[in-house]
């Protein structure tokens, strides 16, 4: 596992041990960055499930503003501070946070660009922490949400919140063999009837 790209390009970071963490691949993490460009110059960007961290740390590496990085694994905790150790990334640029993803989101009143989710591909996680942040307005303007998953799972289309203020809307999934990205955009709560169904 290596950084990409940016000022850590090249530096290597600590694997996971066991099984219980799933390294997003290189392949994969090239393509996420290259479909955000420059966009993830000075952004707020948020991590969930985070893992070894590595998704994060490559948004530092390409001149985030800010990284959070939500798991709830202590072993996941321990591998992001010391990848970001070897970064010499212990700043305010980042911060780790040890919580259930769901609980995180409803707490927090931070507001992020980017939102990337990555979790086990066997569980329904991933549509537990879309449905909760289509509730939110965590989520900015011109945001976007990441959502890595197994290829054959359907990205669900989360429903507007009634009374809420907005919700999610899938934009693209793009395919990079067994794994692919579903990209979702902010619907107001302006958005149009049509738009809502």
């Amino acid at each position: 596992m290596r950084i990409i790209s940016g000022s850590f390009k090249g530096r290597k970071l600590i694997p996971p041990k066991g099984l219980s963490i799933r390294p997003t691949p290189d392949k994969v993490k090239g393509a996420i960055f290259n479909i955000i460009g420059e966009r993830v110059v000075e952004c707020s960007f948020l991590d969930i499930f985070a893992g070894t961290g590595a998704i994060g740390i490559e948004a530092l590496s390409r001149g985030a503003k800010e990284v959070i990085f939500v798991d709830s694994n202590i072993n996941a905790i321990d591998i992001i501070k010391e990848n970001l150790s070897r970064c010499k990334m212990q700043d305010a640029r980042c911060k780790i946070v040890k919580e259930n993803a769901v609980e995180f989101i409803k707490k927090t009143d931070h507001q992020f660009d980017f939102i990337f989710l990555d979790p086990p591909y066997k569980s329904d996680l991933g549509e537990q922490v879309l449905m909760e942040l289509s509730r939110c307005n965590i989520l900015k303007k011109d945001g976007e949400v990441i959502w890595e998953h197994y290829y054959k799972k359907i990205p669900p289309f989360p429903p507007l919140i009634k009374g809420g203020k907005g919700g999610l809307k899938l934009k693209r999934t793009v395919r990079y063999g067994d794994t692919s990205l579903s990209f979702f955009y902010s619907v107001s709560e302006s958005v149009s009837e049509s738009e809502k169904q």
